[in-house]
C-alpha cells in the first residue's frame, strides 16, 4: 500500500515536470531567438548606413552594387552571431531595396542574398507594422521558429532581421530532454522502492516498541518507552517527555485544588467520588481515604436538596452556578454557594461531573460590615450637610442679634429684623425639605391631567415674585391618557422644576422657558421643562441629585433630591440633559393610569 502511495506522486511529479517543460523549453527557445535579433538590431542600428540607400535605384546593376556592398559588411557579423549560436540562421532584409541583405551562416545561405521574400512572407507584415514577431511554418529555410524584429533608423522602418531555427532541430533537443526526464523518473522509482522497503522495516519494528510503550504508560505513568534510532527515537523521547509532563501537570492540578479555598468535590459516572480536597474534607468532617470511592449520597443525608444539586447535573447534565445554600454542620448552618458542571472528554463524552463549594461565613459578615460602614458614611454626610446649611443662616441671625443687644436705633432693628425674618425663613425651608426628604410622604393618588397640572402649576408660578424677563411658552398634547398619581406632589416637583429653570437665566437677559407635555414611544406620559439659562457643567450632572449638592449660592441642594423620590415613587423617570451656557432640558416621564393599575 505504501509503495504505491510513493511511486504515484513521483510518476505525477515526473508527467507534470514534462508538460511544464516542454512549455517552458518552447519558451525560452523563443526568447533565445528574439534575443539574437534584438543583438543583430543593436548592431546595426549603431551604424546608420544599413538603413541608408533611401534613394530609388536607376539600374539592377546600380541595385546589385548596393546589396554586395552592404553584404560585404555585414556578413562577418551575421557569419559570428550564427557561430555563437549553433543551429540558429540571422540575417537582414533591406526594406528599399527589397531584398535579403545577409543570412549567416553564410557558407550554407549566400545563395539567398539579393532575392526578395514572397508576397505572403511574415516579414512583410513586420515592415509594415513595425512590431516584433515570432512565426513557426514554411519559410525561405524551411519549416522553422523565425523571431523578426523591425530596424528603425529616424524612427522609420527600413528593414527588419531574423534569428530562426529549424523545428526538427528543437524538437530533437525536446526529445532529448523528455528522455532525461523519463530515465530520472524511473530511477526516482527504484530508489524509491528500495527506500520504502528499508524504512518500512524498521518503522515497523519501532512501531511495535512504542505501541508497547504506550499500553504500560496507560497503565503507570511511570513507565517509558526504550530508547530508538531516528525519527521514531525523536517520537518515543516526545512521548516519554509528554509522559513526564502529564505526571507534573496532575502533580500540579492535585496541589492548586489542595490550594484552595473553596471545596471541589468529583464524581464519576456511578457517583461515587473520585477526588475530593482538603477544604471539603474539612466541610464533611471526614478524611480523604475514608471519602475516595464513597457513593456521594451517602455523605448528605441530612441535606437533600445540598445532595441532590450535584447528582442532578450528573443525571441531566443540567449545570448549576452560583446556588445559595445552607448546610448543617454539627452546632450550625453554615451559608455556602455551590456550582456544579459535568466532566466531560475532548470529544465531548460524560465522565463525571464536579462541585465547586464556597463558604460564605465570612464574605456574609464582611458586607455586613460593608454595609454598616456605609450607612454611617451616608448618615455622616448627611449631617455635614445639614450642619453646613444650617449654620450659615444661624451665624447671620446671631450677628445681628449681638450687634442689636449693644443697642441698635429703630430703623436698624427693622431693617436687621426683616433680614432676619428671611434667614429664619429659609432655616423653616430647609428644615422642612430635610424632613421631606427623610420621611416622604404616602402617596394620595387620583386620576389626573397632565395639561391642568401644567397649567395650575402655572398660576402658582404667577404668584412668585422674579426680576428676571423670563417668557413661558406651552406646547401641550392633546387627548393625552390620564395619570394615577398624586397631584399635590406632582405639582411641586413641577414647581420645583420651573423655578430652578427661572433662577439659572441671566440677570437683565431675557430668555423662554418651554414646557411641553407628550406620549413617548413607551406609553408613559412625558412632561419636559427646557430653558436657555446658564446650564450645567458636566461634571456637575452626575451629582445634582444627590441631597445638599447645589451649583446656586443660597440653594439648599434638596430640591431635586425630594423631586426625583417623588417622582421614583411614582414610577416614574427623571432625566436631565444640559449644555454649559446653552440651557437645560429636565424630562418626567410617569405611566398612564391604566399601567400603573397593572
Amino acid at each position: 500500500m505504501i509503495l504505491p502511495m510513493v511511486c504515484l506522486p513521483i510518476i505525477a511529479t515526473g508527467y507534470v515536470l514534462k508538460q511544464y517543460s516542454a512549455h517552458v523549453f518552447l519558451a525560452e527557445k523563443r526568447q533565445h531567438l528574439n534575443g539574437v535579433a534584438a543583438l543583430l538590431v543593436a548592431h546595426l542600428e549603431a551604424q546608420p548606413q544599413f538603413g541608408g540607400w533611401q534613394t530609388s535605384t536607376s539600374t539592377p546593376d546600380e541595385r546589385n552594387d548596393k546589396i554586395i556592398s552592404l553584404n560585404h559588411e555585414l556578413k562577418f557579423y551575421t557569419d559570428t552571431l550564427a557561430k555563437s549560436f549553433p543551429g540558429v540562421g540571422v540575417g537582414y532584409y533591406h526594406r528599399e531595396l527589397d531584398a535579403i541583405i545577409t543570412y549567416g551562416p553564410s557558407l550554407q545561405y549566400t545563395y539567398t542574398v539579393g532575392k526578395p521574400i514572397p508576397a505572403n512572407h511574415p516579414g512583410r507584415q513586420v515592415l509594415s507594422s513595425g512590431l516584433a514577431k515570432i512565426e513557426v511554418g514554411q519559410q525561405v529555410r524551411g519549416y522553422i521558429m523565425n523571431a523578426m524584429r523591425p530596424l528603425k533608423i529616424g524612427g522609420e522602418v527600413v528593414g527588419y532581421v531574423w534569428a530562426n531555427e529549424l523545428i526538427e532541430d528543437i524538437d530533437a533537443q525536446a526529445a532529448a530532454m523528455t528522455r532525461t526526464l523519463y530515465l530520472l523518473t524511473s530511477l526516482g522509482l527504484m530508489l524509491a522502492g528500495v527506500l520504502v522497503y528499508l524504512v518500512l522495516s524498521r518503522l515497523t519494528r519501532d512501531v511495535e516498541t512504542i505501541k508497547q510503550g504506550l499500553q504500560r504508560m496507560t497503565l503507570d505513568l511511570n513507565q517509558s518507552i526504550e530508547p530508538m534510532q531516528g525519527e521514531t527515537g525523536e517520537i518515543g523521547t516526545a512521548i516519554n517527555h509528554m509522559a513526564s509532563a502529564l505526571r507534573e501537570a496532575r502533580s500540579m492540578h492535585h496541589n492548586i485544588l489542595d490550594s484552595l479555598a473553596d471545596a471541589v468535590i468529583t464524581l464519576d459516572l456511578n457517583s461515587k467520588i473520585t477526588f475530593i480536597n482538603p477544604p471539603a474534607c474539612a466541610l464533611l468532617g471526614r478524611r480523604v481515604g475514608d471519602l475516595i470511592g464513597t457513593p456521594y449520597a451517602e455523605l448528605f443525608r441530612s441535606d437533600q436538596a445540598f445532595c441532590s444539586l450535584l447528582l442532578d447535573t450528573l443525571n441531566t447534565g443540567q449545570a448549576h452556578l452560583g446556588v445559595e445554600l445552607d448546610y448543617p454542620l454539627h452546632e450550625r448552618t453554615v451559608p455556602v454557594i455551590a456550582s456544579t458542571s459535568c466532566l466531560r472528554t475532548l470529544r465531548g463524552q460524560t465522565i463525571g461531573a464536579v462541585a465547586v463549594i464556597k463558604d460564605l461565613t465570612e464574605k456574609r459578615a464582611l458586607q455586613t460590615q460593608i454595609e454598616r460602614a456605609g450607612r454611617l458614611a451616608a448618615l455622616g454626610e448627611l449631617a455635614s450637610g445639614i450642619a453646613h446649611e444650617l449654620r450659615t443662616p444661624l451665624t447671620s441671625i446671631r450677628g445681628f442679634v449681638q450687634y442689636l443687644k449693644e443697642g441698635g436705633s429703630q430703623a436698624e432693628w427693622e431693617e436687621y429684623g426683616t433680614i432676619m425674618i428671611r434667614e429664619i425663613d429659609r432655616l423653616n425651608r430647609i428644615i422642612n425639605q430635610m424632613l421631606q426628604f427623610a420621611r416622604p410622604h404616602p402617596l394620595n393618588t387620583g386620576l389626573l391631567n397632565a395639561n391642568e397640572l401644567v397649567e395650575e402649576t402655572l398660576l402658582l408660578i404667577n404668584t412668585i415674585p422674579s426680576d428676571k424677563h423670563v417668557t413661558l411658552c406651552f406646547d401641550l398634547a392633546p387627548h393625552l391618557p390620564p395619570l394615577q398619581a398624586d397631584g399635590g406632589q406632582i405639582k411641586q416637583v413641577l414647581l420645583n422644576l420651573v423655578v430652578n429653570a427661572i433662577q439659572s437665566m441671566k440677570e437683565g437677559q431675557a430668555g423662554i422657558i418651554t414646557i411641553k407635555t407628550f406620549l413617548s414611544p413607551s406609553q408613559m406620559i412625558g412632561i419636559e421643562i427646557a430653558d436657555q439659562g446658564c446650564g450645567i457643567a458636566e461634571a456637575h450632572l452626575e451629582r445634582i441629585f444627590d441631597p445638599f449638592y447645589s451649583t446656586k449660592a443660597e440653594g439648599t441642594g434638596l430640591g431635586l433630591a425630594v423631586a426625583k423620590r417623588i417622582i421614583e415613587e411614582h414610577a416614574g423617570q427623571l432625566d436631565v440633559s444640559s449644555h454649559l451656557g446653552k440651557g437645560t432640558s429636565i424630562t418626567l416621564l410617569l405611566p398612564c393610569a391604566a399601567a400603573s393599575r397593572e
